[in-house]
Order: C-alpha cells, then structure tokens, then sequence
C-alpha cells in the first residue's frame, strides 16, 4: 500500500505541476495576488481526494479524522478538519481536468444488463 499511494501522489504531483504552470500563463499579473504557499500542495490535496473516494468510509469528516489520520499520517502534514475543506472548491477544475486525461479511450462497444429486477410492492409500477 505504501507503493500504492507514492506512485498516486508522484502522478498527481507531476500533474500539477504542469496544470499550475499552465494556469499562472494564463492569469492576469497582479501585485496584489498571494504567493504564501498553503500547508498542502494542490498535490497533496488531490491524492487525499482521490483516496477518499477509494476509501470504504462514507463520509469526509469520519473519512479525515480516523481513517486518513491513522492510516496516512506519516505520509501527509494534516492541518485540521475544518483547514482541509476550505480549499476543496479551489481543487474541483485540476481534478476534473486529472480525470480527463485519466481516463480511457471509449470504443463505441458498450453494454447494458437487461435483467428484471425483482419490486416488493407492486401497486405504483403502472402510475
């Protein structure tokens, strides 16, 4: 597992680095902008996205605070849980734009299940 989530973070690393170089060109220059670095690289933050996801937990806050805080300690500085979900709407494009260069090529050849799926109570199937 410890392979696992190096090689994630080393592809999502690689990844921002050339999606940040590409939206600093493309920003207008400003004196008045921040340069302070966050505690988390966007990196960072996308694989605790990723893994997320991956994770058999249900929900983000139970997620952060006993599965990753156990579990992955040692490979992230984890500011707390109120800290790691303010930047997550600034982290929606990169990971779309992750997931696009991610993902297969479609082949045109798809299938769908037919089968009948068994209904408890029959009596709203014909409204």
């Amino acid at each position: 597992m410890k392979k696992c989530i190096i090689t994630v973070y080393y592809l999502i690393d690689n990844f921002c680095k050339i999606y940040q170089e590409c939206e600093r060109k493309r920003l207008i220059p400003s004196s008045n902008q921040r340069n302070r670095d966050a505690k988390l690289s966007l990196a960072e933050l996308l694989t605790i996205a990723i893994y997320f996801y991956v994770s058999p937990c249900k929900d983000c806050k139970n997620y952060y605070l006993y599965y990753l805080s156990y579990k992955y300690k040692g490979y992230f500085c984890l500011p707390s849980y109120s800290r790691i979900i303010q930047p997550w709407p600034r982290m929606l494009l990169p990971l779309v734009v992750l997931m696009h260069y991610l993902k297969g090529e479609g082949t045109g050849i798809y299938y769908i299940d037919s089968t009948k799926l068994a209904i408890c109570h029959n009596k709203h199937t014909s409204s």
